[in-house]
């Protein structure tokens, strides 16, 4: 136990001797590390942003299903418990015909034009409605394809305001949106990803390479394939303590600085969020930062040994 903790202290004291003495390769490595794991929280927090943004728009997005004139209270309800059953449907609402009519009133009560032509007739020309809200945006197509293939097409359904709506081109657009904000985020993680292992693992082997007569006297005095790497393996480890660091630093500085009307955007308070999972998304950083400098030196260590 005594020689397992006497390797550890050692592995660390020249680990950070390595760390530092490399300097120029030190602050290059560092600097990709920075950039990634700053890539890595802002990631985090845009696509939590964005997930509470697209709450907001679900949230207002529904799409109404108009029932035949003489339909029955009965059968409209039984329709209404068939809609709720569906997969991926959140929540449905009855609408009568005056209820319908109170709510056009509201929404026109600026355009007494609309409104006259209303009260020119003698009966109530809107339908029972089913107002249908999904789980998903992504879900209202199924949802629409099921309720017209369903036993109620025809006698129980008038119509569904949905394909030609203009819910139908915010619904398309909002998805198109989402679709190529995550591509974006994967290819430029990816590619960060990417220099943050091969950078680091060039950075290693110049390392070893530059103390290869110190790695080869350890050899013949009998030292284990561990002792020699335990300083690389923590040089490694210190690519990604002091990338997560700065990067997380410089991530929190950037955007406690934003201004108030881009948490307007996104409906969200900004700072509140990041003050509230600064530690999470810190957590987050420290364990992708460590695992991509160990990993690449790992890797970068067995290459040079095997050699």
């Amino acid at each position: 136990m005594q020689i397992l903790f006497l390797n550890i202290l050692r592995s660390i004291k020249y680990g950070f001797q390595n760390f530092v003495r490399n300097v120029f390769l030190t602050i290059s490595t560092t600097i990709v590390m920075v950039l990634t794991l700053f890539g890595l929280g802002f990631f985090i927090i845009v696509n939590q942003l964005s997930s509470n943004a697209v709450d907001v728009v679900e949230s207002k997005i529904d799409i109404p299903i108009y029932l035949t004139e003489d339909v029955k209270e009965e059968k409209a309800k039984e329709f209404q418990s068939f809609v709720d059953g569906l997969d991926n449907v959140k929540s449905t609402k009855f609408v009568s015909k005056e209820d319908a009519l109170d709510d056009f009133k509201k929404t026109y009560e600026d355009y007494p034009d609309i409104l006259d032509s209303i009260n020119i007739l003698n009966e109530n020309p809107l339908s029972v409605t089913i107002v249908v809200q999904a789980e998903n945006i992504r879900d209202y197509d199924g949802i629409v394809e099921q309720i017209k293939n369903s036993q109620y097409s025809g006698d129980v359904i008038k119509n569904i305001n949905y394909e030609k709506s203009s819910t139908k081109r915010i619904i398309d657009r909002l998805t198109r949106i989402l679709s190529w904000v995550q591509n974006l985020q994967f290819v430029v993680m990816g590619l960060l990803a990417f220099l943050a292992i091969a950078i680091p693992y060039n950075t290693i082997r110049l390392t070893m390479y530059s103390y290869r007569n110190e790695i080869e006297i350890m050899r013949l005095v009998g030292a284990n394939n561990m002792q020699i790497k335990g300083p690389f393996l923590v040089e490694g480890v210190l690519f990604g303590v002091f990338g997560t660091i700065i990067g997380a630093t410089l991530l929190f500085v950037m955007v406690l600085s934003l201004p108030e009307g881009v948490g307007d955007f996104f409906s969200t308070d900004i700072s509140s969020y990041v003050q509230r999972n600064a530690l999470m998304i810190v957590l987050i950083q420290l364990a992708v930062g460590v695992l991509l400098g160990a990993g690449s030196s790992a890797f970068a260590i067995n290459r040079y040994l095997k050699a």
